[in-house]
């Protein structure tokens, strides 16, 4: 099958389902095999639920790249990753996130990929819109357990919650962000491994609005990091960087987080406008992690 294919449409919406997490964000949707195809109207259905939940899982699936692909095109534009060293061998849009090395010890994949709270592609002009992981492997303990959990952020709940004064502040700020931020941070919290340097353009900065409208439901989202804001414009350094801080601890409360716990054979989808996430690394080989991960590119007009 070609990289080319599109998804076919055999799939009957009888059986959809939404389980939310009964947190901020998350849910599961049940009914759904990919490898068999899925309707557009099945596929939109999708879109709606990870609109409403940010995050939504597709468990139990069994797909190849050609058909992870295929999925992935419906939801727009696919991005190259920045690191192509790391893509899966013969395909341009699919990378690995793996602590799995080859014959020569080097690892396969992103090692650390996530290990900082942040959302992709924030240090890009268009930011990316969407994220797709899809397990092979999942590391687990001596007990069954699986190891290696995503967390993840609902940043428009976390706008709906700030007081009405602290919304009255942020309106017209803009952040600067950047991928030089991000791998300073990563460094500082000892979570960067095997990346390579930067080139002049990725350390350029990327100015985006504080508080930014997302561009399909128009909802209110807090977008800002530690990881990739590095200041606010035409603000004091020392009030920015606190105002930075302020909000990136706002939006990854307990109360606002959903854990995911990995199983093999899930598709996981989250929405980078409306959320942020954090990948925990408590493995280590000879637990294996191995993880296909399609990007959805942002709009041309911002």
């Amino acid at each position: 099958m070609s990289t080319e294919a599109t998804i076919e449409q055999r799939s009957g919406a009888a059986a959809f389902e939404v389980v939310p997490s009964g947190r901020p964000a998350g849910a599961e949707i049940r009914g759904v095999d990919i490898s068999r195809g899925v309707a557009d109207g099945v596929m939109a259905r999708i879109r709606d639920a990870l609109h409403r939940w940010k995050v939504v899982v597709l468990r139990n699936q069994r797909i190849t790249p050609e058909q992870q692909i295929a999925f992935s095109r419906y939801f727009g534009r696919l991005e190259r990753h920045v690191i192509p060293e790391y893509l899966v061998p013969g395909y341009h849009d699919l990378v690995r996130v793996s602590n799995v090395l080859d014959d020569h010890g080097k690892p396969i994949g992103l090692v650390d990929a996530g290990r900082v709270w942040h959302t992709d592609g924030h240090f890009l002009p268009q930011p990316n819109l969407y994220s797709m992981l899809y397990a092979i492997e999942i590391p687990h303990d001596t007990n069954g357990a699986p190891l290696g959990p995503t967390l993840f952020a609902n940043s428009a709940h976390a706008y709906e919650q700030l007081p009405a004064s602290t919304k009255a502040r942020l309106q017209g700020l803009r952040g600067a962000n950047s991928l030089a931020n991000v791998y300073a941070r990563m460094h500082a919290e000892n979570a960067a491994k095997n990346r390579p340097p930067l080139t002049e353009a990725q350390k350029r900065e990327a100015v985006h609005p504080v508080v930014r409208t997302h561009p399909f439901t128009g909802e209110k989202c807090l977008y800002v990091s530690r990881a990739a804001t590095g200041r606010i414009v035409d603000m004091e350094p020392q009030e920015g960087d606190a105002l930075i801080g302020e909000l990136s601890d706002w939006i990854v409360r307990d109360e606002n987080v959903y854990t995911h716990r990995w199983q093999v054979g899930d598709l996981l989808l989250w929405d980078n406008c409306s959320s942020q996430h954090l990948a925990v690394g408590d493995y280590a080989l000879p637990q294996r992690r191995l993880l296909h991960r399609t990007t959805v590119a942002g709009l041309d007009t911002f």
